[in-house]
């Protein structure tokens, strides 16, 4: 029987960590195959929701509440999705990273690179300003988050258009070099500059707006 991972690191893991110095580290997300204890969940400062994931045997799943259709998942109950987490140690540099990943109906799993946290009112860890490297059903969207006097907003920063079909596996790469991020899934691949990109970043994945899967991930420096 699946069971829910939930892994909740209290403010002394919110304090700058060193950052990670190997070139490189992997999980797979199979029971056995990584240590949620090595991994701080998440809350978006947009929600209340604090989601955890669910264990299956060869995957991670955000947690979804039950006998809701597809498109409310996306539409009215697309906050009651919201799963992510970041491995507890920031890395620095020029980095890869590669995750496998599925969504189921439309969207919406993602890459989030993260700067610095923050917490919330009850001190739950909480992303601040943020980047999403999103895959849809449309292709690749890159949203960059900001958060000033306790409000958030968001724009696209980039985007590529091309179709990805539901409930088949894909490895969605990023590629961070100084200020130039790429991404590359399915054979296309686009890239833009963003001087905001930070030196030092929390690293790790999101699942959004309907049912999405996580296989494997590597980040490589």
């Amino acid at each position: 029987m699946a069971h829910s991972v939930f892994v909740f690191l209290m403010l002394g893991l919110l304090m700058p960590a060193q950052p990670v110095l190997a070139e490189s580290l992997a999980w797979k997300f199979t029971p056995g195959g990584w240590k949620p204890e090595e991994w701080i969940l998440v809350k978006s400062p947009r929600m209340e929701h604090f989601g955890k994931w669910v264990q299956k045997q060869d995957c991670i799943q955000n947690e979804v509440p039950a006998d809701v259709s597809p498109a409310d998942l996306q539409g009215k109950r697309a906050s009651d999705t919201y799963t992510s987490m970041v491995y507890a140690k920031p890395f620095s540099g020029d980095l890869r990273l590669a995750v496998t990943l599925a969504f189921s109906y439309r969207m919406a799993p993602l890459i989030v690179l993260a700067p610095a946290l923050g917490k919330d009112g009850a001190g739950r860890p909480e992303y601040r300003e943020h980047f999403e490297i999103c895959v849809y059903n449309e292709g690749v969207n890159v949203w960059h988050h900001s958060f000033a006097d306790n409000k958030t907003s968001y724009k696209k920063a980039a985007y590529a258009n091309f179709p990805l079909q539901p409930d088949t596996r894909y490895t969605l790469v990023v590629e961070i070099k100084g200020k130039r991020l790429s991404a590359t899934i399915d054979g296309h691949t686009f890239g833009y500059i963003d001087e905001s990109l930070p030196a030092e970043l929390y690293v790790g994945v999101t699942g959004c707006e309907g049912l999405n899967s996580f296989y494997d991930m590597t980040v490589t420096r």
